[in-house]
């Protein structure tokens, strides 16, 4: 087959390009033909981008008979609010275009419950007009399946669950040893806070909750050390706005810890680089992830990879992921969140409890072909109601 992906795409720093990389690399391996339709301009170095989404309507033209040219069996859409920003609409038109051309269209839509929850009706509206768009479309957990019946009111059978595989662990660059020295981390216990620093991320819970645990038992923290990796995403024209209320979040952020007496505990090292992400991971004790909104998390992904008990709140998909845990809290619940710090924290290094990881729910060739198989029903599909072989 040959599948043209539009999607945020490597060397761009975004964990849905990071995804479609992983899975257009496997579908190469299996002798499938792979390009890219990219988002930013910094993925155009990338040998297997066809082509930059543009924005004014005659080049959306001229993208479609450049696609049209190279003959995709099918367009597999990676969608993400936050991912396409300003882009969203140009998008929208395009995948318009795209319909009269008779190419199958799938659509990943990896944060319909975040965004939808953070844009309400505008959300609403845009994961509509996708909907209306494409010809299937995959999430990854039930409660994304749900939001999409109930609230973007796609029929279920147009809708297939095929969850986050487990990552390769990615290699260990810069060690774990070495940025522990870089930040003066010494021998402390790590609990890592990955990933782009948003306003769902839950930041503020938890710095209420290491205030009641320090009430609680300010001993318990002595040689604790939560670390923020990871910066506010960029935005570009409107959504600047989103990136202006994070910074003013992560403000905030900061302001409570200090204020709270807490601040000694936190370390937050701003962007990190592909060559440190497994140096965290590995110093890591445990990952924290207090989301107060998600629908599903590269980050915990990777913590299974690298083997790192995750504490999290039972929102979203992480609920599904963590029904069986012990280090699960109520979202927005800094008490609770509390409690399970200090449970941890107590809590014997090599227990089975302290190695209580999320199990995967399918591993990479599981999700690969599931995806092919919804592939090879859009091909099969359209060839029933057109009655011709698609090029």
């Amino acid at each position: 087959m040959r599948i043209l992906y539009v999607s945020p795409f490597p060397p761009e720093p975004d964990g849905i390009g990071t995804y479609t990389e992983v899975i257009a690399n496997v579908l190469r391996t299996n002798g499938d033909e792979v390009r890219v339709i990219a988002v930013r301009a910094e993925s155009l170095t990338n040998p297997a981008v066809l082509a930059l989404l543009p924005t004014r309507r005659r080049d959306l033209a001229a993208l479609r008979d450049l696609v049209v040219g190279w003959q995709p069996d099918c367009i597999h859409v990676q969608f993400a609010v936050a991912a396409f920003g300003v882009r969203t609409p140009a998008l929208l038109s395009w995948l318009r275009l795209m319909r009269s051309t008779k190419i199958p269209i799938v659509i990943t839509m990896h944060e319909v419950t975040r965004d939808i929850g953070r844009l309400r009706s505008a959300g609403s509206a845009i994961y509509r007009a996708l909907a209306g768009c494409c010809d299937h479309i995959i999430v990854h957990t039930q409660t994304a399946l749900s939001e999409c019946t109930s609230v973007v009111r796609v029929p279920a059978d147009r809708i297939s669950v095929i969850p986050h595989p487990t990552p390769d662990r990615p290699h260990e660059v810069i060690t774990s040893e070495e940025l522990r020295e870089r930040f003066g981390l010494n021998d402390d216990v790590i609990l890592l806070a990955f990933g782009f620093i948003h306003v769902d991320k839950g930041l503020p819970d938890l710095v209420a909750a290491l205030r009641i645990l320090c009430r609680m038992s300010p001993s318990s923290l002595d040689g604790v050390h939560i670390v923020v990796a990871g910066a506010v995403r960029r935005r570009s024209g409107l959504f600047r706005l989103f990136e202006l209320q994070d910074r003013i979040h992560l403000r905030c952020v900061r302001r409570l810890a200090h204020r709270g007496g807490v601040d000694r505990h936190l370390l937050f090292t701003g962007y990190v680089p592909t060559a440190e992400v497994a140096g965290w991971f590995l110093a890591a004790t445990a990952v924290v992830l207090p989301y107060r909104r998600t629908e599903q998390s590269g980050v915990a992904a990777l913590a299974n990879a690298f083997g790192v008990p995750v504490l999290a709140s039972a929102v979203g998909g992480l609920r599904d992921l963590y029904d069986n845990s012990g280090w699960t809290f109520p979202p927005r619940d800094p008490r609770a969140m509390a409690q399970v710090l200090a449970a941890f924290l107590a809590s014997p290094k090599n227990s089975p409890a302290a190695l209580n990881v999320l199990h995967p729910t399918a591993g990479l060739a599981v999700v690969v072909a599931a995806t092919t198989h919804v592939y090879q029903d859009m091909i099969a599909s359209w060839e029933r109601n057109s009655g011709v072989r698609l090029p």
